[in-house]
């Protein structure tokens, strides 16, 4: 069981009437017993991820998937409580197989914070 994030992007100022919607980004994902999933972008360099995240949480209004709002504060003080869980990233006794390759390729850590530059949900 788990919660995705999504960030709301304001609509452009002089957008026409088709394009005139705001943008969900994903954020990432709160799993049980897990570490905060953060959701990344497959051009960020690995290094500069959470500050980029960062960014992006900035950029709107945060919701959950059920269309609460949550503070970027109370974003963050949820993957801090999260940080003891299960890492994404540890794939120590984990069998060799094409399902594990490919989530190693897109799982990184950045900061300390499990990163995937895959989509997921």
């Amino acid at each position: 069981m788990g919660t995705n994030y999504y960030v709301h992007t304001p609509a452009c100022a002089n957008a026409c009437e088709h394009c005139s919607a705001s943008e969900e980004l994903h954020l990432g994902k709160s799993s049980m017993g897990w570490r905060f999933c953060f959701q990344a972008e497959p051009d960020w360099p690995h290094e500069q991820a959470y500050s980029l995240w960062l960014q992006r949480a900035k950029s709107g209004e945060i919701r959950d998937e059920y269309g609460e709002p949550v503070t970027l504060d109370g974003l963050l003080a949820l993957i801090e409580a999260k940080q003891d869980g299960r890492s994404h990233t540890d794939y120590t006794g984990a069998p060799r197989g094409f399902l594990y390759d490919s989530m190693r390729n897109a799982d990184f850590d950045c900061d300390g914070y499990d990163f995937c530059d895959r989509y997921f949900t």
